[in-house]
């Protein structure tokens, strides 16, 4: 049945959009959606190759060869770009170009690699910043407009490590995984005491524009390319950062089992939303090996699901309904993929029985003529003519993995010749010798080791690197122990070539820095454009710049945090508090109408400064 539904949507999208970006799904018409240059297939081109379609793969991958091209006047989200066609880009061709993998393309020449690193090229003036994150959208034909907005995401500058990191290993052209480390560093660096990160901030002063600090919108994925970009690369400084950062969210963020929003300076819960973007969490915390809080949370989001046959974008904590001004389901796969890793770690078969209760939801929920249709009210299930991408890159994807690994795993993530880490549109990413490689932060800090030559990387083999790497991705016959935070991971060294008396954040130049000292003095009004070469000369520089050890910081809570009792099974909305604690001044006095949707190229404003945060929630009970 989930193969039937991604060919009904797939060949609608083929017969009534192609070339087009997205289908139209109620109407059957195609509309441009982000570039227009045939997004959908692109995204969908792993997804043919995972179903074992070598036919339709084979055609898609010489149609985007032959026919997709990016020096057009388009402005783009830098953050969806990466995502969805440099990830689909880059995935495909590591299929299509690998005998191993049973899809190789007899005709392919390395067209989509070439294709990529053209798309990639085009990305780069967005990271000329003094901050090193990069703006939010540019131009692939002109670059940055001077009127850009210079507020973006978290999530938009954190989320650029895998695609941009591989890239650079197929090319020996070390700028793209340069300016993706900058940019990590970039935020991290400005986090606050707390080792939280704000929701917003501008990339000119690093100043955070939204200080709420969540698991959710315009933050989600950054937490989860730190731990993948680790698990792929093997570069602990990426793990150092996701532990810390890990820890705080867990400190501060987890209400068991809900996560909540809290300014970011003070801790003080703001925002008791549970938004249908946190549902990927549970399945980061597998990977991570921290698999009792991911069942009892998975359980508490998918109760939302089984309310309403669907997950709206927010739902209210507090009074146990969906938020206003957000009431749609777009299709999300975050849910599925949760409950597709909790099923590989536990081998649970509650697991199948959830994804069978989804399935049916789309089914019956969301079919509509020409493929399936966003929600746009969940309690009503009124349909609204649009199809994201991520419906076939990730939705179908997520749940035919989790059908056939109940049935007897036939596929090339569970039997195939490597070990693959999802990418945050669920693209195949391979832990090949040729990406993965061990010595490549080996002399200084965001070094590369190119084994003596101008670019490249040392081609040097380790079989711990590799057992480090493939260890987190075995099947987890899950205990409720399996890991504590605090041991989650165990480094295999530390950087050569620092002092050893040094603590680990001063060894990976890991330091906050206050906020008033983040403002950096901007001598022009106008941003100019500059070449490829400028970009790279500013990111050498970002890269001593960036490096603060004159203050470290420890932990702020180094011991390891209990396991949360509780059972794994919720049916009902633990939640019990007065609505009328939790209101929250916003412009019309009502809690959080926030209707922004996750496109990393908007420029919202801060919900709340420090000065108007009541502290509702004091302890953990108080949400229960």
């Amino acid at each position: 049945m989930v193969k039937d539904m991604f060919y009904h949507a797939f060949d609608g999208y083929m017969k009534y959009a192609f070339p087009l970006d997205e289908l139209r799904p109620l109407s059957c018409q195609g509309e441009d959606s982000l570039g227009g240059y045939a997004l959908t297939l692109i995204d969908s081109l792993d997804t043919l190759a995972l179903l074992g379609d070598k036919e339709k793969f084979g055609a898609a991958v010489e149609w985007v060869g032959k026919n997709v091209r990016f020096d057009i006047n388009k402005t783009v989200s830098v953050f969806e770009t990466n995502i969805r066609i440099l990830g689909g880009l880059l995935s495909a061709h590591l299929i299509a170009s690998d005998y191993a993998t049973g899809m190789r393309v007899q005709s392919y020449d390395d067209q989509l690699l070439h294709l990529a690193a053209d798309l990639a090229q085009r990305l780069l003036p967005a990271f000329d910043t003094p901050t090193g994150i990069p703006f939010g959208s540019v131009n692939l034909k002109y670059g940055v407009d001077e009127n850009e907005s210079k507020i973006t995401s978290t999530a938009g500058g954190g989320t650029l490590t895998l695609e941009f990191g591989i890239l650079s290993r197929l090319t020996n052209n070390t700028v793209f995984e340069r300016v993706t480390k900058n940019s990590v560093r970039g935020i991290w660096s400005r986090r606050s005491k707390l080792n939280l990160v704000g929701a917003h901030i501008n990339v000119f002063t690093g100043e955070w524009t939204q200080k709420d600090a969540g698991i959710g919108t315009s933050i989600d994925s950054f937490y989860e390319y730190l731990l993948k970009a680790y698990l792929l690369f093997g570069d602990e400084e990426y793990l150092y950062i996701f532990q810390e950062a890990y820890k705080a969210a867990m400190h501060y963020l987890y209400h068991d089992p809900w996560y909540v929003e809290v300014n970011m300076n003070s801790g003080a819960t703001v925002w008791p939303l549970f938004n249908s973007l946190q549902a990927f969490w549970p399945g980061l915390q597998v990977l991570a090996g921290d698999v009792d809080p991911a069942i009892r949370t998975h359980a508490a989001f998918f109760s939302v699901w089984k309310k309403y046959g669907f997950t709206p974008e927010g739902f209210n904590l507090a009074t146990s309904t969906v938020q206003n001004g957000q009431r749609s389901y777009p299709l999300r796969p975050e849910l599925i993929e949760s409950t597709y890793w909790l099923f590989k770690a536990t081998r649970d078969y509650r697991y199948i029985d959830i994804g069978r209760d989804i399935l049916t939801s789309l089914q019956y929920g969301a079919r509509c003529p020409c493929g399936y249709c966003h929600i746009s009210d969940v309690e009503t299930h009124k349909q609204d003519d649009h199809m994201e991408s991520f419906f076939l890159a990730e939705t179908v994807k997520y749940l035919w993995l989790l059908f056939d690994l109940a049935a007897g795993p036939d596929n090339i993530v569970e039997n195939g010749p490597y070990k693959y880490i999802f990418s945050t549109e669920g693209h195949l990413l391979p832990v090949t010798p040729e990406i993965a490689l061990v010595d490549e932060h080996c002399s200084y800090f965001g070094a590369f080791c190119n084994g003596g030559a101008d670019h490249g990387y040392s081609t040097s083999a380790s079989s711990t690197h590799q057992k480090a790497n493939y260890t987190q991705f075995n099947d987890i016959q899950a205990s409720s122990s399996l890991y504590s935070v605090s041991n989650m991971f165990t480094t295999r060294g530390y950087l050569k070539g620092v002092c050893p008396g040094l603590t680990h954040a001063q060894k990976l130049g890991m330091s906050y820095s206050d906020e008033e000292s983040n403002v950096i003095e901007q001598t022009s009004e106008s941003h100019e454009h500059h070449s490829e070469s400028a970009v790279e000369s500013r990111v050498e520089a970002q890269s001593s710049n960036i490096i603060l050890i004159s203050h470290p910081v420890a932990s702020q809570h180094d011991e390891v945090l209990e396991s949360k009792s509780g059972s794994g099974d919720h049916a009902d909305i633990a939640v019990t508090a007065d609505s009328d604690s939790m209101s929250h001044d916003n412009a019309g006095g009502s809690l959080g109408a926030n209707t922004e949707e996750p496109t990393e190229d908007t420029t919202p404003t801060s919900k709340q400064t420090d000065e108007e945060i009541a502290p509702n929630f004091q302890s953990k009970e108080d949400i229960r």
